[in-house]
């Protein structure tokens, strides 16, 4: 009975989650730095979808870099000149979508994934 409810629970959080493993790249401002054990990045203000889903205009959103062992999990890039107020871009996967709360970017998995300035990677081109 008890692995009964258990894998119910699984359900249900697995389909609220309804933008789990998708990859993503938006636009947005910079808000807030942050270091948690074994994270860091920033909190963007998302101005626009480029792809993936369109809930994410509007919301406060965390693109961040994990500690997960390289050979493993690749490390996207983390611009490291951006400041609070900047115009970025990020692309990556998402890691944690809570429709009407909060969803996590996370740059692990591809050496493609990256949060940049977006000044930055119009002076690439």
């Amino acid at each position: 009975m008890k692995i009964w409810w258990l894998l119910l629970i699984v359900t249900i959080l697995l389909s609220a989650c309804q933008c789990s493993a998708e990859i993503v790249k938006i636009e947005g401002t910079a808000v807030k730095d942050f270091q948690r054990i074994g994270a860091w990045g920033w909190d963007l203000k998302v101005k626009k979808v480029i792809e993936g889903p369109e809930e994410l205009q509007g919301k406060l959103i965390s693109v961040y870099l994990t500690s997960a062992n390289p050979a493993e999990y690749p490390p996207g890039f983390l611009d490291p000149n951006i400041k609070v107020g900047d115009s970025v871009e990020a692309y990556g996967q998402v890691d944690f979508c809570e429709p009407g709360v909060s969803c996590d970017i996370l740059l692990v998995g591809s050496d493609e994934y990256y949060l940049k300035r977006i000044a930055a990677i119009n002076s690439e081109s």
